[in-house]
C-alpha cells in the first residue's frame, strides 16, 4: 500500500529530468521485493531463531499498477492497484503457505502548492487518497512444503494477507529544492489512517486482527550526472512501519507494530517520455515495538524484518 502511494518519483524530486513531458496521462509500474526472516524483539535481534532453524520467513513480490491524469499544471488525479505474490515458510515445521492476488486499491488527487514551473526551482506537492478494501482479508492456503504435505486449509498470516478489510485515508507529500552543482534536495512521506478497529476472518485458524495505520518517510539528495544525459544518482534515509496505536480508532486486535530505518541508494534514467528507477533500501535499524496487547499482557512479541528492500519503477507519459 505504501509503495503504491509514495514510491513513485516526481520530476525534479531526485535530480533527474523525470518523465513529465507534455502528456496529460502517466502510467506507473512499480515492483518491490523483500525477504523477511531476521527476528527482533524491540531492537534486539534474535539470532538463535536462524541458528535453530525456527524462524518464520516471508518472501514478498509486490507489483503496483498506477495511472494518473494531469488536470492542469497544479492538479493530478491518481489510481493505484497493487498485486501481491507472497510465501510464508515456517522453518520449524517446513510448512509453506501462500497468498496471491489484488490488494487494496487507492484513488486520489495531488496538487502543487506553487504553480509549476517555479522560478526558485523548488516546490511542494500534497496529496490525499482513499484506500478501498478490495484486497481479500481472509486468504486461505493449503500447507505445503512439509515432509508429509497436508490437505488442510488454514488462514494465512496477517503479514501476507492481501487486504485489511478497512477503508482508509492517506495523506502524502513531496518536496524538492534544486541546489547548485546539479544537486537536488528532496523528501517524500505518507501516512495511512485506518479508523476501523478489528476484523475476524470466517476461515480456519483465523483470529481477531487489528486494522493498523501505516507510515513511510524518505529524504535525501539527488545528483544529475553531467555526461550521461537523463541520468541521476540519489541516496536517501528512509523509515517505514506500523505504529502501536492508531491516530483515529482503537487497537483491540492482534498486530505486530514496529519500524525499520534504512539507507536507500538509487539510480534514475529518463529518455523522452519514460523514466526508469532502481533503488535498494539497506536496513540499519529495526525495532519490533510493543503492541497494545503486549502491554496489557506484560509481554513483548517479535517480528521478522528484511535486510533490504529492492524497488524498481517505470513511468511513461502520453
Amino acid at each position: 500500500m505504501l509503495g503504491a502511494l509514495c514510491e513513485q518519483g516526481e520530476e525534479g524530486a531526485s535530480g533527474g529530468r523525470g518523465a513529465g513531458g507534455s502528456g496529460r496521462w502517466q502510467l506507473n509500474i512499480g515492483y518491490r521485493w523483500q525477504d523477511s526472516n531476521r527476528h527482533f524483539v524491540g531492537d534486539v535481534e534474535q539470532p538463535q531463531r536462524i541458528a535453530q532453524n525456527t524462524q518464520q520467513e516471508n518472501q514478498i513480490h509486490l507489483f503496483d499498477l498506477g495511472l494518473s491524469y494531469r488536470l492542469n499544471r497544479r492538479w493530478t488525479l491518481s489510481f493505484s492497484a497493487p498485486i501481491m505474490d507472497a510465501d510464508r515458510l515456517n522453518h520449524r515445521t517446513g510448512g509453506l503457505t501462500e497468498s496471491t492476488g489484488l490488494g487494496d486499491i487507492s484513488v486520489g488527487a495531488r496538487f502543487w502548492v506553487f504553480r509549476p514551473p517555479t522560478e526558485s526551482r523548488q516546490n511542494i506537492q500534497v496529496g490525499f487518497a482513499l484506500k478501498l478494501p478490495t484486497g481479500k482479508p481472509d486468504v486461505t492456503s493449503r500447507i505445503t512444503g512439509v515432509p508429509n504435505p497436508t490437505t488442510a486449509v488454514t488462514t494465512v498470516d496477517q503479514s501476507i494477507q492481501l487486504g485489511d478489510s478497512g477503508t482508509g485515508v492517506a495523506i502524502d507529500f513531496l518536496a524538492y529544492k534544486s541546489l547548485p552543482a546539479r544537486f537536488t534536495l528532496y523528501s517524500t512521506g505518507v501516512y495511512l489512517f485506518n479508523p476501523k478497529n478489528t476484523y475476524t476472518a470466517t476461515t480456519p485458524g483465523a483470529r481477531v486482527l487489528s486494522v493498523s495505520d501505516q507510515y513511510l518517510l524518505r529524504g535525501g539528495l539527488g545528483y544529475a550526472v553531467p555526461k550521461l544525459r537523463g541520468s541521476a544518482l540519489s541516496v536517501a534515509g528512509r523509515t517505514e512501519g506500523v505504529p502501536a496505536r492508531d491516530i483515529i480508532g482503537r487497537e483491540d486486535g492482534f498486530r505486530r507494530p514496529g519500524y525499520a530505518v534504512s539507507v536507500e541508494p538509487g539510480v534514475q534514467y529518463s529518455h523522452r517520455t519514460g523514466l526508469w528507477s532502481v533503488s535498494y533500501a539497506i536496513a540499519v535499524h529495526r525495532d519490533r515495538t510493543r503492541s497494545v496487547q503486549d502491554v496489557r499482557a506484560g509481554t513483548h512479541g517479535d517480528a521478522a524484518f528484511a535486510d533490504g528492500v529492492l524497488m524498481v519503477g517505470y513511468s511513461r507519459s502520453f
